[in-house]
């Protein structure tokens, strides 16, 4: 067998087992949304550990596939720590790469934030409409975690800003 050969099966084979073993981006983040006094959706996110560069939102029965992609928002500079920004418009660094569609009754989505390089993600939050709308300004839907106090069955918890920035990064 060549040198070369052997170089391409080490390297599909250190792959392969990558797949197998469950590798994949670390979740360094949480992901949360919230509404502004005017009811327009804000994204909040708490950056854990290292950073996070893209945010895109998808219809959760799709997955985050190119194809299920909704909308996208790009930061000219990795964020790290907290940040909050419009959903529709972008700022604070944040800038839309492409618009929030008008969200439907009844279909859920997810938004959460990613590395282009993959190497880390956040948690993701699932919303719908109605969800959003029951929102006040300054409470956060995020995922706490399955079977954690004070999160719904599906893991997701409704607390103040404050709440999210002292608990989001707590189990990860």
């Amino acid at each position: 067998m060549g040198r070369n050969r052997r170089v391409v099966l080490a390297v599909l084979g250190a792959a392969g087992l990558g797949l197998l073993s469950g590798c994949g981006a670390a979740i360094t983040g949480v992901m949360g949304i919230t509404v502004a006094g005017d009811g327009k959706p804000l994204a909040v996110m708490l950056v854990c550990e290292g950073r996070i560069e893209s945010v895109t939102l998808h219809d959760a029965d799709r997955g985050p596939s190119r194809k299920g992609r909704l909308a996208a928002w790009k930061r000219g500079r990795p964020a790290t720590g907290f940040s909050v920004w419009s959903l529709e418009s972008g700022g604070r660094g944040w800038s839309v790469g492409k618009p929030m569609p008008p969200l439907e009754p009844g279909r859920t989505y997810t938004l959460y934030g990613w590395t282009d390089d993959p190497a880390s993600t956040t948690s993701g939050v699932d919303f719908t409409a109605g969800q959003l709308a029951g929102l006040r300004p300054g409470q956060v839907r995020w995922f706490k975690g399955e079977e954690m106090p004070g999160a719904d069955r599906e893991g997701f918890a409704t607390g103040s800003v404050e709440e999210f920035r002292s608990e989001g990064c707590a189990d990860l």
